[in-house]
């Protein structure tokens, strides 16, 4: 099987940020333009395009690459099912799966960015995808929970369990990711609670420790040469 390019990651970030531009843009026009339906199986088709864009651009390995690709037929055959036959059970299957294929796309980068054996432009962008995986990862968790149990585990989310609305539970990752902390939407549910303080610790040790490998791996290319 021919190579992928060498900016691989680029082709991962590209599709991140197609992602995160989706999820607001259905929010905007979601009531007023656009039907629910229609909604629905545009973000269906943004994580599906999501997906490909993952295989393509991080599964080298030919095992992998189909392992890949499967998954990437399977979701799009369960957003073509969620379509068919809305269903409580298919949307959490759905989220599950791009839940699993988000981990596997963060492990494999992370993998790369850590290994420390160049630091370029590649491993750079690479880091900045695994920082948005994660915080992709814990938005799905959020949105996960929040379609087993629709009420009771964040205040200042009035439309919880409705996937157009996504970007909601994507804003509060990211804010908690980084610390910030508007305190506009917060978790109630003790549950939660626990999985949003995991999250800024995450948050903290990966800058924490990316920083300081960098700081090394620049500092032994000094001393080398």
């Amino acid at each position: 099987m021919r190579k992928h390019p060498k900016n691989n990651f680029v082709f991962l970030l590209v599709g991140l940020l197609f992602l995160f531009a989706l999820l607001p843009l259905l929010h905007q026009f979601s009531g007023e333009q656009l039907e629910v339906d229609l909604l629905r199986a545009l973000l269906l088709v943004g994580f599906s395009l999501f997906i490909v864009i993952s295989v393509w651009s991080l599964y080298r390995e030919r095992l992998i690459f189909r392992v890949g690709l499967g998954l990437a037929g399977l979701n799009i055959a369960i957003s073509i099912a969620e379509l068919l036959f809305p269903s409580h059970i298919i949307e959490l299957c759905a989220i599950l799966l791009v839940m699993g294929f988000s981990m596997l796309s963060c492990f494999i980068a992370g993998r790369h960015v850590f290994s420390w054996r160049e630091t370029d432009a590649n491993s750079l962008t690479g880091a900045v995808c695994v920082y948005l995986l994660l915080g992709l990862i814990w938005a799905l968790v959020y949105h996960g929970l929040s379609a087993l149990w629709p009420t009771g585990l964040f205040q200042g989310l009035p439309t919880q369990g409705k996937g157009v609305y996504l970007d909601d539970f994507l804003y509060f990752s990211f804010v908690t990711l980084t610390t910030a902390g508007y305190g506009d939407i917060t978790p109630v549910n003790p549950v939660v609670k626990m999985i949003v303080y995991m999250e800024i610790i995450t948050g903290q040790f990966y800058m924490a420790i990316l920083v300081s490998g960098l700081v090394a791996h620049f500092m032994g290319q000094r001393l080398s040469r």
